[in-house]
């Protein structure tokens, strides 16, 4: 619960940063503010989902825009009990993203995670049990206020997932 306390911390500072040399705070005054981003997002490995955070807002730079003002910062997180899908499982990732054109960004993070998987048998193997560094990467489209995002995260270069989700951005 810390770590997740800590990322959320890390993004809003990173928020007053990038807003320091604007002369008011009116997010969509203009197309080169940074756009909030709020989207459901599950994966293979976890029912519940949150992706989070800034994107840029310039066009992009595939469209000339700068790449300082096409970056972004997001946060994610996933969990799973075993009473839902018979394994145990949280993540929480941070990094970065980059808007190519208008509507295409790109995202690339890491974090923390683990993934407890029970035999379903009395065995004398334990638990499987994976934890670890939790690499994240994919890419969103925005089509008017809403997003739609796709990516793959990987737990320990042992547990691949696939991540989906909608979201909205004002």
């Amino acid at each position: 619960m810390k770590k997740i306390i800590l990322l959320f911390s890390l993004l809003l500072i990173f928020n007053h940063l990038s807003f320091a040399q604007d002369d008011e705070f009116n997010i969509g005054a203009s197309s080169s503010e940074r756009l909030i981003h709020i989207a459901y997002s599950p994966s293979t490995s976890a029912i519940f989902g949150l992706h989070a955070g800034w994107m840029g807002n310039n066009g992009g730079v595939l469209s000339d825009g700068s790449i300082i003002d096409a970056g972004g910062l997001y946060v994610a997180g996933r969990y799973n009990s075993r009473d839902i899908l018979n394994l145990d499982f949280w993540s929480a990732t941070l990094g970065v993203t980059l808007q190519l054109t208008e509507f295409a960004h790109v995202y690339l993070g890491g974090g923390y995670g683990k993934y407890v998987y029970p035999y379903n048998e009395p065995t004398i193997l334990p638990d499987l049990e994976i934890k670890g560094v939790d690499l994240e990467a994919g890419f969103i489209i925005k089509a008017g206020a809403f997003t739609f995002h796709a990516g793959i995260s990987d737990l320990d270069f042992q547990q691949l997932d696939l991540v989906g989700g909608i979201g909205y951005t004002f």
